[in-house]
């Protein structure tokens, strides 16, 4: 009886393992350290209460990334969920050509983040990137603010696209078709079925795609550190890039320690609002 009750914990032992080696020792480590002064080598000094605290919620820079970072969120995560939406409403039946388009948008998962950037700078090129040439514009997208800030949510969108096109389509095709067939037999037109039959019964896919595009928008750091380096004019900084300057630019290390917490507390806060939200919003 004993084994049986073991053996289940073994078997997430090693994953319980690395996350608390990776995951939570590093975060109550920066928690902690947020609290002291740290030296270059990364050793704690001396205890300095909320001293960084003040310091970070007198900063504009912080207040400037934290808006940054609100903004890409409310650009990317209302788009990406469009974007995916639309690909699967065009690709749900099963046919011929439809193993050729879910082998399309699957290929971006097999692209690093890093490789994506770069692919991603190179066609956002002002002079001769492969977008305006294209399509006949004249778009500046690195020097002003609003390009730098869609062409972030292109890579976002090409960067989360595969995931959630397997998510939303599995879900699609596994929809129960009594709901679907009653109403077409009352009458309703395809839009009608899909609004009020086929949307409600895809919400709780969409809310778990729409959970993870919020925690991306949040947390988006890699695609700005090689497309836009938080410009221009710190248009595109968020706050986990100024995290990154503040730590391994500056060394800043008691900043960041601050910067990382309260990162951890407005993304936590946001999404327990989402989850309330979503419990008393859709039924599983």
């Amino acid at each position: 009886m004993r084994k049986k009750i073991v053996k289940p914990y073994l078997y997430i032992l090693p994953a319980l393992l690395l996350a608390i080696v990776f995951v939570y020792y590093p975060f109550i480590r920066s928690v902690i350290s947020s609290f002291f002064n740290i030296s270059i080598k990364g050793k704690l000094n001396s205890f300095c209460a909320i001293a960084n605290y003040k310091d970070l919620f007198t900063d504009e820079v912080f207040y400037l990334s934290l808006k940054n970072t609100f903004i890409f969120m409310v650009m990317f995560v209302p788009l990406n969920t469009l974007f995916v939406i639309t690909l699967v409403v065009l690709t749900r039946r099963k046919n011929r050509l439809s193993k050729v388009a879910e082998t399309v948008f699957m290929l971006p998962m097999t692209i690093g983040l890093s490789s994506a950037a770069l692919l991603f700078k190179f066609m956002f090129n002002e002079t001769n990137g492969v977008i305006n040439s294209l399509l006949h514009l004249d778009i500046l997208w690195s020097s002003k603010a609003l390009p730098a800030r869609f062409s972030l949510v292109f890579l976002g969108i090409f960067l989360d696209i595969s995931i959630d096109y397997l998510l939303l389509l599995s879900a699609y095709r596994n929809l129960d078709k009594s709901p679907i067939e009653a109403s077409m037999v009352d009458g309703c037109t395809p839009f009608q079925v899909f609004l009020y039959i086929k949307l409600p019964l895809l919400l709780p896919t969409l809310s778990f795609i729409v959970f993870i595009a919020i925690k991306d928008a949040l947390l988006i750091c890699a695609p700005i550190m090689v497309m836009t380096e938080g410009g221009p004019a710190r248009s595109t900084q968020t706050i986990v890039y100024y995290y990154y300057l503040s730590a391994f630019k500056n060394s800043a290390f008691s900043k960041a320690a601050a910067i990382s917490t309260c990162v951890f507390i407005i993304a936590a806060i946001i999404l327990t609002i989402y989850k309330r939200f979503e419990k008393m919003r859709i039924t599983y």
